[in-house]
């Protein structure tokens, strides 16, 4: 089993002391189909007397021509809350305005930011790319090697009971088949039509997509029950009202699944491309076991290590450079 990462403390105990220290600097990008905004700028995190950078996250009702770079001050809010922290990550919720029952704004931070967050949040072009399993081995394997386990200290966190306890829907430790359901912190928790949970594999040696392998059927199958069956008891929703899938290549390597509601449209992760739905991948597995177990043709065997992956990265990912000189150098 993969080594357990080190617990480390919140950036921010709340949104006051975020909003306190945070020193706009520019903004990194806005969407206004999404309703979000990207800030990038530095603050001071509650263990430290150090500024470092932060990215400050800040969800809304469409803003005015250029309100956003004002957003990132104390005195704009009537009032704050904290929903949860973890780690580098914190979410709250602001209020422009007193009387109002629901949040005007969801904040959201990464804080110390690296190169890598900024990079990622940042206004950028994508391009599709092929990973064939050659350049994943050769290229993206040893760039997942290469990460420090702190990108996944977060999800550790939950996984241990360190952090975001209180928002654990559903724990089964056991260390085969066993996992985490809690809402993902994009969710308010308050809109179904927005619903989002997200699902941590205790598996520590499952990575992506591609390490995943008949044995891990029941693991998949119960997270598609379990986490289903939790979603309709505690948010009063029908069966058939979720959308269960895996995204490859992941924003971070440990095997998680994300799980939002039908009518959540605007969630950019459901694009094809990325997202791949549990019940296929799960029907892909059943067939390469089914396949094993009757001696049947040699591809259905490692189905997900062997087939070649079409995804859009954004040309600042470090992946997408590694990926570009790899096919440039004829190793396609």
């Amino acid at each position: 089993m993969a080594p357990a990462a080190s617990p480390a403390a919140p950036s921010f105990s709340s949104a006051e002391h975020l909003l306190s220290s945070f020193e706009f600097d520019r903004v990194l990008s806005e969407d206004s189909r999404a309703i979000v905004a990207y800030l990038l700028g530095t603050a001071v995190p509650d263990s430290t007397q150090d500024r470092v950078p932060c990215i400050l996250k800040v969800e809304k009702t469409p803003f005015a021509p250029g309100e956003a770079s004002s957003l990132a001050a104390r005195d704009v809010w009537q009032q704050l809350q904290t929903v949860t922290t973890n780690d580098v990550y914190s979410t709250s919720l602001a209020w422009f305005a007193p009387g109002r029952s629901t949040a005007d704004v969801q904040l959201s931070s990464i804080c110390p930011a690296t190169d890598k967050h900024v990079k990622k949040y940042s206004v950028q072009e994508s391009r599709l790319v092929r990973e064939t399993p050659d350049l994943y081995e050769r290229v993206v394997k040893p760039y997942m090697d290469s990460l420090p386990l702190s990108t996944v200290g977060w999800v550790y966190n939950i996984l241990d009971g360190v952090a975001e306890a209180d928002n654990v829907l559903y724990r089964d430790d056991d260390p085969e088949t066993g996992f985490v359901l809690t809402p993902d912190l994009k969710w308010d928790q308050k809109t179904m039509s927005a619903l989002y949970l997200l699902v941590l594999s205790q598996d520590r040696t499952i990575r992506s997509l591609r390490d995943l392998r008949p044995q891990h059927l029941p693991l998949l199958r119960k997270i598609r029950a379990e986490s289903e069956r939790v979603a309709v008891e505690r948010y009063g929703i029908d069966k058939g009202e979720l959308r269960f899938f895996v995204h490859y290549q992941p924003t971070y390597y440990h095997f998680h699944v994300h799980v939002v509601h039908l009518s959540y449209m605007s969630f950019s992760g459901i694009t094809v491309g990325q997202a791949h739905l549990l019940d296929d991948v799960i029907d892909a597995l059943a067939l390469e076991l089914e396949a094993g177990t009757a001696g049947g043709p040699e591809p259905l065997q490692a189905y997900f290590a062997r087939r070649t992956f079409t995804f859009a990265l954004g040309t600042e990912h470090k992946l997408y450079g590694l990926l570009s000189e790899a096919v440039a150098a004829g190793g396609a």
